[in-house]
């Protein structure tokens, strides 16, 4: 139902407006109010459609008042009832006022002009569509309104005379400032409504040139917002081990990341083999021969690899390239290797003969690879059952071992996280639950215990 504020004088003859208009309210919701401040406070609380203001019964009603009225709701039509000795139509209409009628009027006129306005306050509401492009609409059909816009936290308004965008306001900006807000909101919802011409021509930009604009400062604030939220993530603690009378825990056909001479396209190679503390083979990446072209065979590489839940990097330079067996680079045997750990647990490498087994299923032979508080890395391999298990991410597993330090074998309680299968073997990351404190207690002891050793 519509709603409309009737101002009037409190307590006038049963010949006033607002009797007339309590005739409608089948039809219409009829607010009373006492004069033009009182009518500007109802509408900031209820959705109003038109205000009929009675200054023929007031005395000393003042256009002043009514200009303020008009001014601050440019979207809501306004039927003015005067006293032709009082005040002059020309001059009412011209500070927005919708239509102005003499005192005495024929009932008839009131209501004519009421459900005319009323038809024209609100011409639809429209979801989904960009603000940008409902504007471009409105441009082409040569509309005049008011665009009232309902963002996620705010609310704007975008005022048109015959299609061309004249200003526009939310709470904290005017004109192109507002437009450029405006238009940068997502999922907005927006209403044509009324528009009574009490806004001066601010905006000479053409829509198009304001939407370029909008976009690009949209785009701008985007991109300064991603580059502070990276400044202000937690940095991950650069961490390393030397390499020194060591063999790299590496697997053959590990992938490794190459960064060629500072070249910020990295090349992908696989692991294929090493001799300890003299050189590692590693297949020659697609486009290294392109790279190394007209450079001598010394390249500084920064190598980066994935392995335990560690990101690792190491520096190295290529030995000797060979095209003959096969594509093969020899690398100089890294001194350091720097990691970041990307695990929140602290884990380690272990070899832990367990039994796997699934709720009211078989048990498989296994090996923990690798342990934390969190989870853990479960090898099953062919050889040593009957066929390996079928496991969806999610399922539910119980593992039983002796954990390092233990005296009597536990059961650990998981969720499968990811899995990778072979013909030869399954390798299952699971998350533990509902880890006893005991077990808690010797994983965290065990794993204290080696940071002398992965340092």
């Amino acid at each position: 139902m519509k709603t409309i504020i009737v101002i009037t004088t409190a307590g006038h003859t049963d010949k006033s407006v607002l009797n007339d208009c309590r005739e409608w309210q089948e039809n219409y919701s009829i607010i009373p109010a006492n004069n033009e401040a009182e009518a500007v406070e109802l509408v900031k609380d209820n959705e109003v459609d038109l205000i009929i203001c009675d200054m023929a019964s007031r005395p000393g009603a003042r256009t002043r008042d009514l200009r303020t009225l008009t001014y601050t709701f440019p979207y809501i039509p306004c039927i003015t009832i005067i006293n032709p000795v009082g005040h002059a139509a020309e001059d009412i209409l011209q500070i927005g006022v919708s239509t102005c009628l003499e005192h005495p009027f024929k009932n008839e006129e009131l209501y004519r002009w009421t459900t005319e306005l009323l038809d024209i306050a609100t011409s639809g509401t429209v979801k989904g569509l960009p603000v940008h492009s409902l504007l471009q609409m409105l441009e082409g059909e040569g509309k005049t309104c008011t665009l009232k816009v309902s963002g996620a936290n705010s609310s704007g308004l975008i005022f048109l005379e015959k299609g061309m965008v004249v200003a526009a306001e939310t709470c904290e900006q005017k004109n192109e400032d507002a437009v450029y807000t405006i238009i940068a909101w997502e999922n907005a919802v927006a209403e044509i409504k009324f528009y009574n011409s009490q806004r001066e021509t601010e905006i000479t930009k053409t829509l198009m040139s304001l939407i370029m604009e909008g976009f690009r400062l949209k785009d701008e604030k985007e991109s300064l917002a991603a580059k502070q939220e990276s400044q202000n993530k937690p940095r991950m603690a650069l961490k390393h081990f030397s390499t020194a009378g060591r063999r790299l825990s590496l697997e053959t056909g590990l992938k490794i990341k190459m960064e060629l001479n500072g070249d910020s396209q990295p090349l992908t190679c696989n692991f294929v083999g090493m001799v300890p503390d003299k050189y590692l083979i590693v297949t020659k990446p697609q486009g290294f021969d392109l790279v190394n072209s007209g450079s001598s065979i010394d390249m500084r590489i920064v190598s980066k690899y994935l392995q335990m839940g560690r990101l690792c990097m190491f520096k190295t330079e290529v030995m000797t390239s060979l095209d003959e067996p096969d594509k093969l680079l020899f690398l100089d045997y890294p001194l350091v290797i720097h990691y970041h750990e990307l695990r929140g647990a602290k884990r380690s490498a272990i070899f832990i003969p367990s039994t796997l087994q699934l709720p009211n299923g078989p048990k498989y032979n296994s090996v923990l690879l690798d342990l934390s508080n969190k989870g853990c890395l479960c090898q099953i391999r062919a050889n040593k059952n009957k066929a390996l298990p079928n496991l969806d991410i999610g399922s539910k597993i119980f593992l039983y071992c002796l954990l390092p330090g233990a005296k009597e074998k536990q059961e650990l309680v998981g969720i499968v996280k990811n899995s990778k299968k072979s013909n030869a073997e399954i390798r299952i990351g699971i998350e533990l639950i509902d880890l006893q404190e005991h077990s808690k207690e010797t994983i965290e002891r065990y794993l204290k215990s080696l940071d002398n050793v992965s340092k």
